[in-house]
């Protein structure tokens, strides 16, 4: 039997790191065999979160320049998309915010990848999901170091085809909404 659908709930006595080691083998997943289709990250509030603990260079095979250090959302979206994988942001106005578009932002346009890069901000926007070409994660948590460490959040990781094509709709009518 194969399932396609995984629910996870975390708390600060269940599920500790499940969900960032989910998060984690999705990002690797791009990572290694990037390309296709815009993935997307789509979360409220959005923070330059460490992702990564190469402390002990246990990610070193996939990009060596990381060094021996913990590694941020910022860099990993960068490699996604020097990779070839185009990537959408979708966020809200909240000024919390603010930081991590800029910092995206300026290290995409010091690589030269500005044009791989789509940030929509929507008002009323409470959706969270990040979607890459193999699967989707939704639920309760926005990518913070609340939603990833504090909160207690619902997830459910999702690898049916169906889904993930209604998800790209879904999150690609942002940008023609903003255009």
């Amino acid at each position: 039997m194969t399932f396609t659908t995984r629910r996870i709930f975390k708390s600060a006595v269940t599920s500790q790191n499940l969900i960032r080691e989910l998060l984690q083998m999705m990002l690797l997943g791009e990572l290694l065999a990037p390309g296709g289709n815009r993935a997307w990250l789509v979360s409220p509030w959005i923070s330059n979160v460490v992702l990564f603990d190469n402390r002990a260079g246990g990610f070193a095979s996939v990009n060596p320049e990381w060094g021996n250090r913990e590694i941020r959302l910022v860099e990993i979206a960068s490699d996604i998309m020097s990779r070839g994988t185009p990537l959408g942001i979708a966020t809200n106005f909240d000024d919390h915010n603010n930081s991590f578009l800029e910092s995206l932002s300026n290290r995409v346009e010091e690589a030269g990848l500005a044009d791989m890069l789509t940030i929509v901000q929507r008002e009323h926007l409470h959706i969270k999901g990040v979607l890459f070409k193999r699967g989707l994660l939704t639920g309760s948590m926005n990518l913070t170091y609340r939603g990833l460490e504090l909160n207690d959040e619902t997830v459910v990781y999702d690898t049916d085809l169906r889904t993930l094509a209604e998800a790209r709709l879904n999150f690609e009518s942002y940008v023609e909404a903003s255009a």
